[in-house]
This record gives C-alpha cells, sequence and structure tokens, in this order.
C-alpha cells in the first residue's frame, strides 16, 4: 500500500480539517488495521496495522483533524511526498531532495527536520553513519499538520 503525503492538505484519505470522529473510523477501514487486543483500550485517533505502521491523530478545539503523525513501518506500506520514499530513503538524502524544493529547519544534527512552509517534520532517534547501526540511517516518523500548527 502506498500512503502519499500531501502537505498541508493530506495523508492518503486521511485529510487535514476532516471531522475527527471520521477520521477515526477511516483509521479502522485501512488495510491491515489491527483491533486493540481484548480489554485493552486504544487513546481515540490511535490506529496500529499489521505492516507495524502506527498512525496518530491529533484533534483541534473543533474536533477537526489538526495533524497526522506516521510511525514508519517495517514492511509493505511506502509513505510517499512526491517521489522521495520517506522511511525507505536514507534520511540524509531526503533532507537533501526536500531542501532542493523548500525551506527546512534542520536541529539536532538531522534528528529533527521541519520545513515549515509545508506544514510537514521528519524525526529520527539519532543521527548514524556506522554500517552496524541502521536505525539512525532513516527517518522514524512524519507529522502533517494544518496551517498555524507551529504558530505558538
Amino acid at each position: 500500500m502506498d500512503l502519499v503525503i500531501d502537505p498541508p492538505r493530506a495523508v492518503g484519505p486521511l485529510r487535514i480539517g476532516m471531522p475527527f470522529d471520521e477520521a477515526v473510523e477511516l483509521l479502522r477501514s485501512l488495510d491491515g488495521y489491527r483491533s486493540p487486543s481484548p480489554g485493552h483500550k486504544s487513546s481515540p485517533g490511535f490506529a496500529h496495522y499489521e505492516s507495524e505502521l502506527t498512525i496518530s491523530l491529533g484533534p483541534d478545539r473543533d474536533g477537526r483533524v489538526k495533524a497526522v503523525d506516521l510511525y514508519r513501518p517495517e514492511r509493505d506500506v511506502t509513505v510517499l511526498f512526491g517521489d522521495i520514499a520517506v522511511f525507505d530513503t536514507p534520511a540524509d538524502e531526503v533532507i537533501r531532495r526536500l531542501s532542493d524544493i523548500t525551506r527546512l529547519e534542520v536541529e539536532g544534527d538531522g534528528t529533527h527536520v521541519v520545513a515549515p512552509d509545508l506544514l510537514l517534520a521528519l524525526a529520527r532517534p539519532f543521527r548514524s553513519d556506522s554500517a552496524e547501526e541502521h536505525e539512525g540511517w532513516y527517518f522514524e516518523s512524519v507529522l502533517v499538520a494544518a496551517p498555524g500548527y507551529y504558530d505558538s
């Protein structure tokens, strides 16, 4: 499955500004959705999938989707921004390619990257140049937000 990031409008079928309850139902309808285990209550707006993808929705005060967070899947899902597979392309390459098309704010030696004009943010736990430490090579999460999200 491909999930296309279209900031600040959408992530796949999830639209920024759509009613939160409608988005929660949509999360449950996506391929590979894993229902919470019996007796385990999940927070509204969090969904886990067989691919190990996790999606988290952030509501605004009016009950609409303000932000969508995606956490890196292990298999079967490609998250795309344009032609960039954001979780499958090394993070340093993602940064380089994004910097060719938009302004970036890069923090923590590339662990946190914000494209404020796109309302897009990416994060990884640490940056690694080691052949043995693959986890730091790739982004682990991406956030798409509504206009005004970074205003405070």
